[in-house]
């Protein structure tokens, strides 16, 4: 098949992404790691200010920073002593090269609420590490990442730190009742039933909406957005590129998939409704959904500890 005739189209869901903006008092953004240098002497802040009461210490110019996302006009951090804060972008050059320091572990940002009375809030992922301030339970936090067992948090004063990720339970986002309340995280086994059909009548009723023709699951993409998944989950991703079967094109391909167009779409969400509704609230994952260049579709679903599920949507044009 040639190239030419393909019309590619991945597109990284980043979950709640117009909460951020509203429930927070900042404009929060995430991405994949990325690597970089201070270019001068820099302060090093807890929060996107340039109040005293932020100040942590100062960063000589060439220092090694791995960026892991934005709040305003500041880079969320983590230095090579594993300390995690943050740093104007006026002051900041990317340039690939890694950086030393633990795993930092990527997530889709979540969010959670803290368990237990007087969570401390820390400067890196161990108690060895700067204590930031302590926090009620019921808190509400933006997950961004981890390192080892400490989630890397942004609260709703918009304070960068750290804490255990044993003080904290998962939050479902689409829940309007008081962010203070408490809420307990969900074991796999007691999560709701659900299935692809629920997903494909859900597409299909927008697709109607909208004076499309309706998708049908093709089989084999089906086990291919499933076994994509299921790899998301096992080995602890959020990508369109698989470490294991490389691109969500590649995994068609070698499975035998026929087509002429294709796309993906991909979400971490506890409920699936509010997954769907995350895809018709950007442009380009809407456009998948109601592309005419499509006619099939394979849907993907696996209970995740981090987000709920993994749904993963795989579409096809012939």
């Amino acid at each position: 098949m040639s190239i030419r005739k393909l019309k590619i189209i991945i597109i990284t869901t980043v979950l709640l992404l117009i909460a951020f903006s509203t429930i927070f008092a900042a404009t929060i953004t995430h991405f994949a790691p990325e690597y970089a240098k201070t270019t001068a002497n820099v302060n090093f802040r807890s929060s996107p200010t340039t109040d005293y009461s932020s100040y942590i210490k100062t960063l000589n110019a060439n220092t090694p920073l791995k960026l892991v996302g934005t709040i305003d006009n500041f880079y969320i951090v983590q230095l090579e002593s594993n300390e995690v804060g943050l740093v104007s972008k006026n002051y900041v050059d990317i340039t690939g090269e890694k950086t030393q320091g633990l795993v930092y572990t990527d997530y889709s940002p979540f969010y959670v609420v803290t368990n237990t009375e007087n969570v401390i809030l820390r400067g890196g992922p161990s108690t060895s590490f700067r204590r930031i301030t302590t926090l009620p339970i019921g808190e509400k936090l933006l997950v961004q990442g981890k390192i080892e067992n400490f989630y890397l948090v942004v609260t709703e004063n918009n304070t960068v730190g750290m804490v255990r990720d044993d003080l904290v339970d998962f939050y479902d986002n689409t829940n309007t009742n008081n962010s203070n309340e408490k809420t307990e995280s969900i074991p796999n086994d007691t999560k709701p039933i659900v299935d692809e059909n629920y997903i494909l009548e859900r597409i299909n009723a927008i697709r109607s909406e909208n004076g499309l023709p309706l998708l049908s699951i093709d089989s084999l993409l089906d086990s291919v957005a499933n076994t994509k998944a299921k790899d998301m989950v096992e080995n602890n991703y959020f990508s369109h590129n698989s470490p294991t079967y490389g691109t969500p094109f590649e995994m068609m391909q070698n499975a035998g998939v026929r087509y002429v167009n294709a796309g993906e779409n991909i979400a971490g969400n506890s409920n699936i409704d509010a997954a769907i509704d995350s895809f018709l609230n950007s442009d380009a994952h809407k456009q998948n959904i109601l592309s005419n260049a499509y006619n099939y579709i394979g849907i993907g679903i696996e209970p995740s500890n981090v987000y709920g599920y993994i749904i993963v949507l795989m579409f096809i044009g012939r």
